[in-house]
């Protein structure tokens, strides 16, 4: 039988893989300093991890795996669905969901299985279907999941969900949140969803079915967050195309978070831009040894060094992201006013920009 790992400190060990964050201060007589919410640090909460976590999916005849942080302190929470990019997985995107988690938010990360039937340069509107329904499957099966992992009974404030991706799972949370494909249009939005995170969101793309009116009914808050290095599988995705994605967003709640420095890799933990071989690949794309959904960089390109050579810049760009994300949630998600007073002023963060619709 698997057994199941269930520990407060394997969080800080993927991070010291990842994404580390230096140790917090102390005072004179040795007392942690309390730590502001929105920044790089982990928050107070002690966070537990089930990372091998799965549902039989009845209705598709297949088992989702998930990979879950929860705070270990008695609930209820608030929830966050994330989709991974092409070709990662579930377990991967440790240093967000973690610092979610340790902040009062249950994070879910279902692995995309219907990533590995079809070649990156081969999507097309229909490859989009199963990982919308492995989203909204998580959503319908709660009360399941908590009833197989105990540690998780009580925990699930259900009133409250939020769902956030990265680069292909910025689209499939932008669906969830009311992006329409095109033919058709067709509508995969969930009125369970209150508020949604794309990273690295994609822009009009004819052969995605992604047209200028798919984001007319984007209608609940979402935001965008994107940088001036965020270059995608080929020329046409460029940063200012990923831009497009709030632009066309109908106004209301709608945020823009634009870093500077911040190439596709950021948001998993990295600063590099997506190397030239991926961006060429037509196949699978593979992880590295860190877990990362990308092949390693040449070590010889500075834009492509890993993390432990670019140091302080790679924890300052995960720091904003992780703190302006997880001051979004607090605002839609959980309704606290902190968050949305953190939000009006994050544009004043050095390079970073901030637009409000």
């Amino acid at each position: 039988m698997k057994v199941r790992r269930v520990s407060m400190f394997m969080v800080a060990a993927l991070l010291a893989v990842t994404c580390a964050t230096p140790p917090r201060d102390r005072d004179e007589d040795g007392v942690k300093a309390p730590v502001a919410r929105y920044s790089s640090e982990a928050g107070s909460t002690p966070v537990g991890v089930i990372p091998d976590a799965s549902l039989r999916d009845n209705a598709r005849g297949r088992d989702v795996s998930l990979s879950i942080d929860y705070p270990i302190a008695a609930g209820p929470h608030p929830l966050i669905v994330f989709s991974h990019g092409f070709g990662a997985t579930g377990r991967q995107y440790v240093g967000l969901s973690s610092h979610w988690a340790s902040n009062g938010y249950i994070v879910i990360k279902p692995t995309h299985a219907g990533d590995s039937n079809v070649r990156l340069a081969d999507i097309t509107p229909s490859s989009f279907s199963d990982r919308v329904a492995d989203i909204k499957f998580v959503l319908d099966s709660l009360p399941a999941l908590q009833q197989k992992y105990p540690e998780l009974q009580g925990k699930i404030d259900t009133a409250k969900i939020g769902v956030a991706g990265h680069s292909l799972g910025a689209l499939t949370a932008m669906m969830i949140g009311g992006l329409r494909v095109y033919p058709g249009p067709k509508s995969y939005a969930d009125p369970r969803v209150k508020a949604v995170i794309a990273m690295s969101p994609q822009g009009p793309r004819e052969s995605w079915g992604l047209t200028k009116e798919s984001w007319s009914e984007l209608r609940g808050p979402a935001m965008f967050m994107t940088g001036d290095r965020d270059k995608g599988i080929d020329d046409t995705e460029t940063p200012e195309w990923r831009r497009e994605a709030f632009e066309l967003s109908p106004a209301g709640d709608k945020w823009l978070v634009f870093i500077q420095g911040a190439g596709h890799l950021a948001f998993t933990g990295r600063l590099g831009v997506m190397p030239a071989e991926e961006r060429r690949e037509t196949g699978p794309v593979l992880t590295d040894t860190t877990g990362n959904p990308f092949n390693p960089p040449s070590p010889t390109s500075p834009d492509q060094r890993r993390p432990q050579a670019m140091g302080d810049p790679v924890r300052a760009t995960s720091g904003t992201i992780k703190a302006i994300s997880l001051a979004f949630w607090d605002a839609y998600v959980r309704g606290d006013t902190a968050g949305r007073e953190f939000l009006d002023k994050a544009g004043e963060r050095s390079g970073v920009e901030v637009k409000r619709k």
